[in-house]
């Protein structure tokens, strides 16, 4: 019997600071992550429009359900600014039982 996905860990980047705390803030405020960390000093380097691109950016980590997953990646679409936004979804495997209810307290 296979375990049934529940807990997402999700990935987005944005150019700037201002854009990382508004997604940031409101993905708690609509209750579709439990808690977003916000990492600067991210390099990431691309390809973009046939050509290699580098671009600072900063790093959001989203703890999240994967009932919201749709929800969420809705929201981030809606609001980014690039034309294709990075959101990448992991699935949590395992966590301590107490942190993994809280994700659920959090998002429902």
């Amino acid at each position: 019997m296979t375990k049934q996905v529940k807990h997402l860990l999700v990935l987005t980047t944005s150019p700037e600071l201002v854009v990382a705390q508004k997604i940031a803030n409101e993905v708690v405020i609509k209750r579709l992550g439990a808690c977003v960390q916000v990492i600067s000093g991210v390099k990431s380097f691309f390809w973009w429009d046939k050509d290699i691109n580098m671009s600072e950016e900063f790093l959001l980590i989203i703890k999240t359900t994967a009932k919201c997953y749709s929800d969420l990646q809705n929201y981030i679409k809606d609001v980014h600014p690039y034309e294709v936004p990075e959101i990448i979804a992991f699935t949590i495997t395992d966590g301590s039982k107490e942190y993994l209810s809280w994700i659920n307290e959090n998002t429902e």
